[in-house]
């Protein structure tokens, strides 16, 4: 026979979200609400300039509208595959 208990978890949960670019704060209207930011999570390989560095970082649409302006090849849209 099995007896269970009942424990309390400590849980972290997103509160607010920050550009790591311009420094200020995404809103969102929930704290699970992604669509309005980039938020990048990158391990590096080994043997690269940040070997086996994991890095995060979130970016507001402004930011992020330019940066890819300052690209040389645009970002490509995968709902459309010409």
């Amino acid at each position: 026979m099995r007896k269970l208990k009942k424990v309390m978890k400590e849980e972290y949960i997103k509160d607010k979200v920050y550009c790591n670019r311009c420094g200020k704060e995404i809103k969102t209207d929930f704290p699970e609400q992604v669509g309005n930011y980039l938020s990048v999570d990158k391990r590096w390989g080994y043997g690269s300039g940040f070997d086996g560095e994991y890095h995060s970082f979130d970016l507001c649409e402004k930011c992020y509208s330019e940066i890819i302006e300052e690209f040389k090849l645009p970002p490509a849209d995968s709902r459309h595959t010409d």
